[in-house]
């Protein structure tokens, strides 16, 4: 009688919830987040043998108890548990996890109220094309009817759109990675017709830039880097598999055969070269080549982590946590974990290969055909042969062997217990997770037919995973704000109705990757101004009601790339290996083992960004700075800080402080005086003309050091040493240092490193 009293006052004493309970987007977190690691999937681990995520499970009766009563809180074991004040009995138990709060046991009680009704998790069903709402007088296209729907529902209007300069800007950066030359803002301004800012983003589409840009988004999740890693990391010849990934962007390769090539590739009928580097993606993880591995386990390693690589950047799921045990989560046991590493286990590589350097088997000669003609050219034209041998050399220093898949031993696969892979348990066959859409019937399921599934236009997965992503580049933040997790522990979508009709729009049109990029770029969403106002920081602080246009810090390569571009060093030369740009002095004293650390020269150093070295255990330091990824591992998100040493590294690191200088030496020999020249660099970094208060200080700051520097020729000396680049000798020292730290200034201000 007590127990039922103070049952009957905990839940009268609760808050009174109106609105129906809906499961996936209320219920499920808490479950997710606070009960299923012991009363879900993973059967190992599972107490009292009850899974709160089963609907049949949960509502059974056991011993006489139900854990859910539909209807009935007062007899759900559950809510029972969940209000209880002794610590043998409230769950989560003490000490672990963190106790639900009076709000989510509100929820439950509400839930089990209305009939504890189950969905299946919306990530994992196919999506549909739901009606378009009306848009009424705001809008070009369907992204725009969906946003201003969900706007209208908080209150909110959309902001005006963006200044022409702004948006120029913004669109550009985007489509490209690079800020536009005044030649083109001036053009778009110009040009006052209605498809003048489509003309733009059709121009940015067909640029070869496009591709790189996408291309360096890319190889964060496919681990791309130019070393083994581990100890001694020592350089390998993985470049012709980003050429690849940078031609197939620029000529918009359907995103279905994108992945159908990159997973497997090598075995289309009749693979091409292109085909078969492509595959490039599965071996872009690190290679040990320490003495004292253990073969065996390291080669296990590898499978692991093309597993897991697949399921981060295809499905948005996370595969590892099925390595030891069945997910806790996710509809995902570990024995499919493994049906999957048999996939990937066919290729003959070496788990250990000591003091490797280049490419491990098995690998290809990138672009043979071409290197075969161009030894055999050599041979008849250069007799000499220590000539023709140095000449060979060089050729294969553009045609390097790439690491790529290729099935050549049959071994038997079994799921491993804890993930060791010495402890061997059930034997499994090649096989495909089943909680998602239908699987290809057969015994011999390859990673040919894993690809196939993917992209077979019902996988509820892959086209939100991509389209959300693709979202979260432009806005900042994916409609699914965890782009790296779409389980069910993914965040509630901001517009679930608009993420499925990209997704089924994206399938529909025959994955079309520009035609997307497009429809999000042309969006009045997009191109709104990022002016907030008082009452919309309120209602949308995040903004992920998309009550205004985007602001976003640039990514690491974006910084780098439109530092050498204002200052006119950049050179342009699309693909080819990657190069030692500047170094902190010493920074790889410690963690060298085999050579030194040879920066390269001239025209190699002004490359974009996605072309310098990524040296894994040492990545380029301003780029780690920037939150780029070390490319040890997959990794499909990046996150954003702001931290004083990117400031100081954006005034002082060697690249951006030359960059300073060569914007100065074009500014100086623009002509005009100081003030026209300083209103001349403000807009090519900006896109638009400074106001009377902002060249005021810049005008007055260039004075005061043009003063220093006269008194100090040692100091401009100095400052106009910096980097390889030279000033010319004719322009003055003392003004060119003073314009140096100027346009220095101009390209930290907070305008120029956000788009």
């Amino acid at each position: 009688m007590k127990a039922n009293l103070l049952l009957v006052f905990l839940l009268g004493g609760l808050p009174t919830v109106t609105a129906e309970i809906g499961y996936n987007k209320e219920v499920l977190p808490i479950l997710a987040g606070k009960c299923l690691a012991c009363h879900g999937t993973d059967a190992a681990k599972r107490k009292a043998k009850l899974r709160l995520d089963d609907r049949e499970v949960a509502h059974a009766e056991r011993d006489g108890v139900r854990a859910i009563v539909p209807g009935n809180p007062g007899e759900s074991e559950l809510i029972l548990r969940i209000l209880s004040e002794d610590e043998e009995e409230v769950m989560p138990p003490p000490g672990e996890g963190k106790p639900l709060t009076a709000g989510e046991k509100d929820v439950l009680r509400q839930w089990i109220v209305e009939g504890a009704k189950y969905e299946r998790h919306w990530a994992f069903r196919t999506p549909l094309k739901r009606e378009v709402p009306g848009t009424g007088t705001w809008g070009v296209n369907e992204i725009d009817a969906f946003v201003h729907d969900g706007m209208s529902e908080a209150g909110l209007q959309p902001q005006r759109e963006a200044g022409k300069e702004g948006l120029i800007r913004r669109v550009t950066i985007d489509l490209t990675g690079l800020p536009p030359a005044l030649e083109e803002v001036d053009a778009f301004l110009a040009d006052k017709s209605e498809q003048a800012y489509e003309k733009v983003v059709d121009h940015l589409l067909a640029s070869p830039r496009h591709g790189e840009r996408m291309a360096a988004w890319w190889l964060d999740g496919a681990r791309y880097g130019d070393s083994h890693g581990y100890d001694n990391d020592l350089e390998n010849a993985q470049w012709p598999w980003r050429n690849w990934v940078i031609e197939s962007f620029n000529a918009n390769q359907p995103y279905d055969q994108f992945v159908i090539w990159q997973l497997a590739g090598d075995l289309l009928p009749d693979a091409g070269d292109d085909q078969i580097v492509a595959t490039g993606f599965n071996r872009n993880h690190r290679i040990q080549t320490e003495g004292g591995a253990i073969e065996e386990e390291w080669r296990t390693e590898y499978v692991m982590d093309r597993v897991e690589t697949m399921g981060t950047v295809f499905l948005g799921l996370t595969l590892n946590c099925a390595r030891c045990h069945d997910h806790k989560y996710d509809p995902i046991s570990q024995r499919e974990f493994y049906q999957l590493f048999a996939m990937f286990d066919g290729p003959d590589e070496k788990g250990f290969i000591n003091n490797l350097r280049g490419s491990a088997e098995p690998r290809i000669r990138y672009r043979q055909s071409e290197f075969d003609l161009a030894v055999k050219k050599l041979e008849g034209e250069v007799p000499d042969k220590k000539a023709r041998e140095g000449r060979i050399r060089e050729l294969e220093s553009r045609h390097p062997h790439v690491m790529i898949m290729r099935e050549e031993v049959d071994r038997k696969a079994f799921v491993l217990k804890r993930g060791q892979y010495d402890a061997r348990g059930e034997e499994v066959s090649p096989g495909l997770p089943q909680a998602f859409s239908p699987v290809p019937e057969g015994e011999n399921l390859t990673r040919l037919d894993l690809a196939r599934w993917l992209v077979d236009g019902e996988h509820p997965l892959t086209a939100r995973v991509f389209v959300n992503r693709i979202w979260e580049q432009f806005f900042g933040t994916g409609i699914v704000k965890s782009s790296e997790n779409l389980g069910r522990q993914s965040d509630w979508p901001s517009h679930p109705a608009l993420l499925d009709w990209l997704a089924v729009d994206f399938v529909e049109s025959n994955w079309d990757v520009k035609r997307l990029l497009k429809l999000m770029v042309m969006s009045r969403t997009y191109r709104q101004s990022a002016v907030v106002d008082e009452e919309g920081l309120r209602r949308d602080p995040e903004n992920r009601l998309l009550s205004r246009g985007p602001r976003i810090r640039l990514q690491a390569e974006m910084l780098r790339d439109q530092a050498l571009f204002l200052s006119d060093l950049l050179v342009e030369r699309l693909g080819g290996p990657s190069w030692w740009v500047y170094q902190p002095a010493g920074l790889w004293l410690e963690v060298e083992k085999r050579g030194t650390f040879a920066q390269d020269h001239g025209e190699k150093l002004y490359r974009r960004s996605l072309y310098s070295r990524i040296r894994r255990t040492v990545a380029p330091p301003s780029m780690l700075l920037f939150d780029m990824p070390s490319r040890e591992v997959c990794a499909v998100k990046r996150n954003l800080t702001n931290t004083p040493l990117q400031a100081l590294a954006l005034m002082n690191e060697v690249t951006y402080v030359e960059a300073a200088k060569k914007l100065a030496e074009r500014m100086m020999t623009k002509g005009g005086t100081p003030t026209e020249r300083i209103a001349w660099g403000f807009r090519c970094a900006t896109a638009r003309v400074a106001d009377g208060e902002e060249l005021g200080i810049l005008v007055e700051g260039y004075e005061r050091r043009v003063e220093r520097y006269r008194r100090d020729r040692k100091a401009a000396e100095d400052l106009l040493g910096q980097g390889e680049s030279k000033v010319p000798g004719y322009l003055p020292k003392p003004e060119m240092a003073a314009l140096t730290t100027v346009a220095n200034v101009i390209l930290n201000l907070d305008e120029v490193i956000n788009k």
